[in-house]
């Protein structure tokens, strides 16, 4: 599926949801561990996964959207439960070199002072890792490039990509508000495409 060509049609999707809540730590008396980062770690998938793309058009549209739990990058718990507001979700690989280009082209526009609109969770998670492959290990990758958005790592088996049907990378997921799948495709989205879905997801959720 084109991503590109998607977002001409969100618009016309009821709103689009993900909900991203971080798991906190002690009270701020308490001094926490430090964190060691992590490249792959166990994950909780809460519901049926979407299955594999179809051939013409997807037929998980409109399918609830299984929650997911586990590790961030850095160590710390993170947790993601659709329902609540527009999120996106993309599916990185260390070794892609269509996600290096993705990452790398979203830090330099967020930090030439452009922001993606507010109202819209934005969740990664890093899948396909492999230590044979280049540009390891991810979580030095996304540090090194100063990426700003939460990172979920994926299981040894990529249990997480599993479950969204993932075909491809960098892989994008948009989930209605109601927790149910508004669209998804492998496909690089530049900034100001990612912008404009952000809008038309917030508009969406208020029509």
């Amino acid at each position: 599926m084109n991503l590109k060509r998607s977002v001409r049609r969100v618009a016309a999707i009821a709103g689009v949801a993900l909900l991203l809540a971080s798991a906190c730590g002690g009270d701020d008396d308490d001094a926490a561990p430090a964190q060691e980062a992590v490249e792959v770690a166990p994950v909780q998938i809460d519901g049926p996964p979407l299955g594999p793309l179809g051939d013409s058009g997807d037929p998980a549209l409109g399918q609830p959207v299984p929650g997911l739990a586990g590790t961030a990058t850095d160590g710390t718990p993170l947790a993601w439960t659709p329902g609540e507001r527009p999120a996106a979700i993309v599916f990185l690989a260390h070794w892609c070199p269509a996600c290096q280009a993705e990452v790398a082209e979203l830090v330099d526009w967020l930090e030439a002072g452009n922001e993606l609109p507010e109202g819209v969770d934005f969740l990664s998670v890093v899948t396909l890792v492999d230590s044979e492959r280049g540009n390891y290990p991810p979580s030095r990758w996304l540090a090194d490039e100063g990426w700003p958005i939460p990172a979920l790592v994926d299981s040894e088996s990529n249990e997480i990509a599993a479950a969204m049907g993932q075909a491809g990378t960098p892989f994008w997921v948009f989930v209605n508000g109601d927790g149910t799948l508004a669209t998804r495709g492998s496909s690089r989205l530049p900034p100001e495409v990612l912008t404009e879905f952000f809008d038309q997801l917030l508009a969406a959720g208020q029509g």
